[in-house]
């Protein structure tokens, strides 16, 4: 089943394993065919008490709060909202997936449409009861992952859970062939792909050298293999390492790394949303810090499909 929470005042357009819930905005053909417009987000990690603090200050219900309050502001301008994995706080508990869909409340009672990817601190089965609405068999069995058709781009959400709170994440054969299909059967369409880890591409074993401890995805050779011979897959979005960094390929493949909307590991780096608007011809992304004095808050980063 494809996970996401449904506008509280109308209900989704189901067809196999796609899924097309759009905003108002989105749904006026001529606006849609200049641009589309979505809010970001990653590593939410509430927990089921809101005044749960961490690392000495921060509380990640209040910080979601405030960025539930920044999007809603601009909800006549989005297609909707995506939140890449780690959700809930540690685990995965039925209670954290419950005070997270109370603060998402707000977005929901707007008519923003939201839909989620499975991080390590997730679990498939309490999200899945939490959200209470079947969707339909999923396109990859034990994997939570879905295409989202607009206008202008082919979203393909990604499922890397692999075991609930250990690190490292991977896709898998099956939803790897799954990703190759939607691909194959959508050559013209930009495609952009959002899962939850970092892609980890490990060096040759050196004998008498340990190997690195794998944090991202397991399997990050593969899903590379598959997609950069595809020049439909035009950016790989990815959360986990609660920072917010770019870059592109040599072949013009884009990787964008999310901010956490929580705590940061980093204090150079900030916690936030990004802005993310698709074109014919890209990507713009704008950093959303909650902290305004962040240098990179408000820039805009435009980034060019090949």
């Amino acid at each position: 089943m494809p996970l996401h929470l449904d506008p509280l005042s109308r209900r989704r357009f189901l067809g196999g394993s796609a899924v097309l819930v759009l905003s108002p905005f989105l749904r006026d053909s001529a606006t849609a065919a200049e641009s589309e417009t979505w809010a970001l987000l990653s590593d939410t990690h509430i927990a089921a008490d809101r005044t749960t603090v961490v690392r000495g200050a921060v509380n990640m219900a209040d910080h979601l709060q405030r960025v539930v309050a920044e999007v809603l502001a601009e909800k006549d301008s989005l297609a909707g909202v995506i939140i890449d994995g780690d959700c809930a706080y540690l685990d995965g508990k039925a209670e954290d997936y419950a005070t997270l869909i109370e603060l998402l409340a707000p977005l929901r009672e707007a008519g923003l449409p939201i839909h989620f990817t499975m991080g390590n601190h997730d679990d498939r089965e309490k999200i899945a009861a939490a959200l209470g609405e079947a969707t339909g068999e999923p396109p990859v069995a034990g994997k939570r992952c879905t295409l989202i058709e607009t206008p202008l781009a082919n979203w393909i959400l990604l499922d890397s859970l692999r075991y609930v709170n250990q690190v490292e994440g991977e896709f898998g054969a099956d939803q790897l062939a799954w990703i190759a299909r939607l691909l194959d059967a959508h050559p013209d369409k930009p495609a952009i792909l959002v899962g939850h880890h970092n892609p980890q591409f490990l060096p040759p074993d050196v004998p008498g050298e340990e190997k690195p401890k794998i944090t991202g995805i397991l399997d990050t050779e593969s899903f590379f293999e598959t997609i950069r011979p595809r020049p439909s897959a035009k950016a790989y979005i990815y959360g986990h390492s609660h920072a917010w960094k770019l870059k592109q390929e040599e072949d013009g493949l884009h990787q964008v790394n999310l901010p956490t909307t929580a705590y940061v590991f980093n204090a150079a780096h900030p916690s936030g949303w990004v802005r993310a608007t698709v074109t014919a011809g890209g990507l713009s992304l704008e950093l959303r810090s909650l902290d305004p004095s962040h240098p990179g808050h408000g820039k805009t980063h435009d980034l060019a499909w090949r």
